[in-house]
């Protein structure tokens, strides 16, 4: 009797961590297609990453209409984005937040702008797509303070 709990118990064990480590390979990969789609200039790319009422919230506003956003941001001179995933924590098999750092290159000034991120993931047709973004801007590194100033 205990021992088909056990191996119930057991094999569930098993299925977290590779559940975990499927989504966090599969966030990595969209990571990836959105530097390529954003590196194309392709609006229509990155919207496509994004669930059907997927948002962007970010210092200029609430945006829901994701390809028409990355369309000005291009024309406007966004060139590419490096992206690093700082965490990722998979909910469940179809619920994921992730969080980390973006470095967007520009054609214009200023030339490179640093952003802190939080994305909330969900999926969408059988694949993980972005369901929210938030982005807030990286301050400048701090100053050291001056010991002769009082």
């Amino acid at each position: 009797m205990l021992r088909p709990i056990f191996l119930s118990l057991m094999l569930s064990a098993v299925a977290v961590p590779a559940m975990a480590q499927d989504i966090k390979q599969e966030l990595e990969q969209l990571r990836t297609a959105y530097q390529d789609c954003v590196g194309k200039h392709d609006g229509a790319c990155v919207a496509s990453l994004y669930t059907k009422d997927g948002i962007q919230i970010n210092p200029s506003g609430v945006f829901s209409d994701i390809k028409a956003r990355y369309e000005e941001n291009f024309k406007n001179g966004q060139e590419s984005v490096a992206i690093t995933t700082n965490n990722i924590w998979p909910l469940s098999n179809d619920l994921a937040l992730a969080e980390g750092t973006a470095d967007i290159t520009r054609r214009t000034e200023p030339l490179k702008v640093s952003v802190y991120w939080g994305a909330t993931y969900v999926r969408e047709g059988g694949q993980m797509k972005v369901r929210m973004t938030t982005i807030g801007m990286k301050p400048p590194p701090a100053k050291e303070a001056s010991a002769d100033k009082k």
